[in-house]
């Protein structure tokens, strides 16, 4: 599916939707300020909008900064795949949040309040090369070794609990990304045992989220400190965090072949800012 600019579309006021055509149609609804507030499906673009479930969320957001509807004509079998699609893209800030809820926060906010906070514990090891049908990856190390309540997947999990019920399209997943299997086989409820599954909880887990057309990953790795050591100031989303340097990329994707493989190394913020203020 080719890239295409929302902007460049056919558009009318949120005012003047009764103008709609009847075609099958992806829309978007923009505001002024060029963001994507809502992207959506119908197979009769001017009925869905007759009574449409956002219509007054978007309509007090048109109060401050105008709002319109532009939209895109396509085929009835492929608009789950294109609206799914446009979504992931542009991360438009009402998708998936409660319709009648009293304020949204834009995905930016919460991945930046995510950063900052754990800015000093994980590092950029790479991204996976973009193209037309893809969005980026970005891929992010944790040091899991640190198995205490003060540890990162400890504190990332902490994090995800205190933000659970936000209004936001942005989520947190998660899964499984791997066990360590002991050497032994330990005595169940053994110290030694108890020990094994602790070191499990915080190594086992692939944290995932999407944020304004790019998808951030973050996963567990054994050589935390050695990366550290070969990395350099970067910014995601306009928060500065360590990022393995283009020579240490080099030489670390032939070392760690499995943590690297299909990465290029990580040069520029891939994450634009929509709602913040520059």
């Amino acid at each position: 599916m080719s890239v295409f600019d929302p902007f460049g579309l056919p558009s009318i006021r949120l005012s003047e939707i009764k103008k709609l055509p009847s075609c099958a149609a992806i829309y978007f609804a923009i505001d002024s300020e060029g963001r994507v507030l809502y992207v959506g499906q119908a197979t009769n673009l001017a009925a869905r909008w007759k009574n449409h479930h956002r219509e007054f969320q978007l309509g007090e957001m048109d109060k401050s900064c105008p709002v319109r509807i532009a939209w895109q004509t396509w085929n009835e079998e492929d608009l789950n795949e294109a609206e799914k699609y446009f979504i992931q893209t542009f991360h438009p800030l009402l998708n998936g949040t409660e319709v009648k809820a009293p304020s949204t926060i834009p995905s930016e906010f919460i991945l930046r309040d995510f950063l900052k906070i754990f800015s000093r514990r994980l590092i950029i090891i790479g991204i996976q090369a973009i193209s037309n049908r893809e969005l980026p990856h970005i891929h992010l190390k944790y040091d899991w070794t640190n198995c205490s309540p003060k540890g990162t997947a400890a504190k990332i999990k902490s994090f995800i609990q205190q933000n659970k019920g936000q209004n936001t399209s942005m989520k947190i997943k998660r899964k499984p990304y791997g066990r360590i299997e002991p050497a032994e086989v330990f005595r169940p409820g053994s110290k030694a045992h108890k020990v094994n599954a602790r070191e499990n909880r915080s190594y086992n887990n692939h944290w995932y989220m999407a944020c304004n057309g790019a998808i951030i990953h973050i996963t567990p790795t054994h050589h935390y400190q050695e990366f550290k050591e070969r990395t350099v100031a970067k910014e995601l989303a306009a928060i500065k965090l360590r990022a393995v340097t283009e020579v240490a990329f080099s030489e670390m994707s032939s070392r760690y072949s499995y943590e690297f493989s299909g990465l290029t190394c990580f040069q520029h913020d891939l994450i634009p800012l929509l709602w913040v203020a520059k």
